[in-house]
Protein backbone atom coordinates (compact mmCIF):
# COMPACT_ATOMS: atom_id res chain seq x y z
CA UNK A 1 0.00 0.00 0.00
CA UNK A 2 1.31 3.73 -0.88
CA UNK A 3 1.94 5.49 2.52
CA UNK A 4 1.14 9.01 0.67
CA UNK A 5 -2.37 7.72 -0.63
CA UNK A 6 -3.17 6.37 2.61
CA UNK A 7 -2.15 9.60 4.40
CA UNK A 8 -4.73 11.32 1.58
CA UNK A 9 -7.03 9.20 2.12
CA UNK A 10 -6.90 10.23 5.89
CA UNK A 11 -7.89 13.96 5.19
CA UNK A 12 -10.83 13.17 4.15
CA UNK A 13 -13.82 15.04 5.15
CA UNK A 14 -16.14 11.85 4.61
CA UNK A 15 -15.22 8.09 3.82
CA UNK A 16 -16.03 6.77 0.49
CA UNK A 17 -17.50 3.46 0.76
CA UNK A 18 -16.63 2.96 -2.80
CA UNK A 19 -13.00 1.88 -1.76
CA UNK A 20 -13.92 -0.43 1.35
CA UNK A 21 -12.61 -3.56 -0.66
CA UNK A 22 -8.90 -2.41 -1.11
CA UNK A 23 -8.68 -1.27 2.27
CA UNK A 24 -10.13 -4.56 3.69
CA UNK A 25 -7.78 -6.24 1.72
CA UNK A 26 -4.82 -4.34 2.90
CA UNK A 27 -6.38 -4.72 6.96
CA UNK A 28 -4.63 -6.95 9.39
CA UNK A 29 -5.45 -6.31 13.54
CA UNK A 30 -2.18 -8.15 13.82
CA UNK A 31 -0.15 -6.57 10.90
CA UNK A 32 1.87 -3.60 10.27
CA UNK A 33 0.95 -0.31 11.25
CA UNK A 34 -0.15 0.33 8.07
CA UNK A 35 -2.49 -2.58 7.77
CA UNK A 36 -3.79 -1.82 11.41
CA UNK A 37 -4.53 1.90 10.03
CA UNK A 38 -6.35 0.37 7.25
CA UNK A 39 -8.66 -2.17 9.46
CA UNK A 40 -9.60 1.55 11.43
CA UNK A 41 -10.40 3.54 8.20
CA UNK A 42 -12.88 0.29 7.30
CA UNK A 43 -14.26 0.75 10.64
CA UNK A 44 -14.97 3.85 9.95
CA UNK A 45 -16.59 3.45 6.63
CA UNK A 46 -18.60 0.74 8.11
CA UNK A 47 -19.97 2.93 10.40
CA UNK A 48 -20.17 5.57 7.94
CA UNK A 49 -22.88 3.07 5.61
CA UNK A 50 -24.74 2.17 8.86
CA UNK A 51 -25.17 5.60 9.42
CA UNK A 52 -26.62 6.51 5.85
CA UNK A 53 -28.87 3.41 5.25
CA UNK A 54 -30.72 4.33 8.87
CA UNK A 55 -30.39 8.11 8.05
CA UNK A 56 -32.14 7.52 5.05
CA UNK A 57 -34.67 5.16 6.39
CA UNK A 58 -35.75 8.10 8.61
CA UNK A 59 -35.71 10.25 5.67
CA UNK A 60 -38.30 7.47 4.04
CA UNK A 61 -40.41 7.88 6.99
CA UNK A 62 -40.76 11.54 6.94
CA UNK A 63 -41.23 11.63 3.13
CA UNK A 64 -44.71 13.37 3.83
CA UNK A 65 -43.47 15.98 6.77
CA UNK A 66 -41.06 18.61 4.62
CA UNK A 67 -40.36 20.59 7.33
CA UNK A 68 -39.46 17.53 9.40
CA UNK A 69 -36.93 16.46 6.86
CA UNK A 70 -35.50 19.88 6.99
CA UNK A 71 -34.94 19.87 10.55
CA UNK A 72 -33.58 16.70 9.98
CA UNK A 73 -31.17 17.28 7.48
CA UNK A 74 -29.85 20.57 9.15
CA UNK A 75 -29.20 18.64 12.67
CA UNK A 76 -27.56 16.23 10.36
CA UNK A 77 -24.93 18.65 9.00
CA UNK A 78 -24.85 20.22 12.67
CA UNK A 79 -23.81 16.48 13.90
CA UNK A 80 -21.18 16.17 11.48
CA UNK A 81 -19.82 19.25 12.57
CA UNK A 82 -20.16 18.80 16.29
CA UNK A 83 -18.38 14.71 15.59
CA UNK A 84 -15.53 16.43 13.62
CA UNK A 85 -14.87 18.76 16.51
CA UNK A 86 -15.26 15.88 19.25
CA UNK A 87 -12.51 13.70 17.61
CA UNK A 88 -10.29 17.21 17.25
CA UNK A 89 -10.40 17.80 20.96
CA UNK A 90 -9.52 14.33 21.90
CA UNK A 91 -6.63 14.72 19.97
CA UNK A 92 -5.63 18.32 19.49
CA UNK A 93 -3.43 19.34 17.33
CA UNK A 94 -2.52 23.24 17.14
CA UNK A 95 -2.84 24.94 13.01
CA UNK A 96 0.23 23.79 11.40
CA UNK A 97 1.15 21.47 13.44
CA UNK A 98 2.17 17.96 12.32
CA UNK A 99 -0.20 14.51 13.62
CA UNK A 100 3.36 13.47 14.74
CA UNK A 101 2.37 14.29 18.22
CA UNK A 102 0.19 11.52 18.42
CA UNK A 103 2.92 9.01 16.59
CA UNK A 104 2.20 6.73 13.83
CA UNK A 105 -0.98 5.83 16.02
CA UNK A 106 -2.60 9.16 15.34
CA UNK A 107 -4.97 7.83 11.93
CA UNK A 108 -5.54 4.53 13.87
CA UNK A 109 -7.06 6.57 16.88
CA UNK A 110 -8.97 9.32 14.77
CA UNK A 111 -10.56 6.61 12.83
CA UNK A 112 -12.05 4.64 15.43
CA UNK A 113 -12.85 7.57 17.58
CA UNK A 114 -15.14 8.72 14.69
CA UNK A 115 -16.84 5.15 14.08
CA UNK A 116 -17.75 5.47 18.13
CA UNK A 117 -19.33 8.52 17.62
CA UNK A 118 -21.20 7.64 14.14
CA UNK A 119 -22.02 4.80 15.74
CA UNK A 120 -23.54 6.62 18.63
CA UNK A 121 -25.73 8.49 16.42
CA UNK A 122 -26.82 5.25 14.58
CA UNK A 123 -28.00 4.30 17.20
CA UNK A 124 -30.07 7.56 18.63
CA UNK A 125 -31.37 8.19 15.20
CA UNK A 126 -32.66 4.23 14.89
CA UNK A 127 -33.98 4.44 18.65
CA UNK A 128 -35.61 8.14 18.27
CA UNK A 129 -37.29 7.86 15.27
CA UNK A 130 -37.63 4.24 13.46
CA UNK A 131 -38.17 2.04 16.93
CA UNK A 132 -40.45 4.64 18.12
CA UNK A 133 -43.72 5.27 17.43
CA UNK A 134 -44.82 8.76 15.54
Amino acid sequence: MRCAALVLMFLWTAPAAAGRAEWAADCDPQGSQMQIMACAYVEQIDADVELDAVYKAVLERLKSDPLAIEKLRRAQRLWIQLRDADVESQFPLAEGEAHTRYGSSYFTLTSLARARITRERTRYLREAWLDAPH
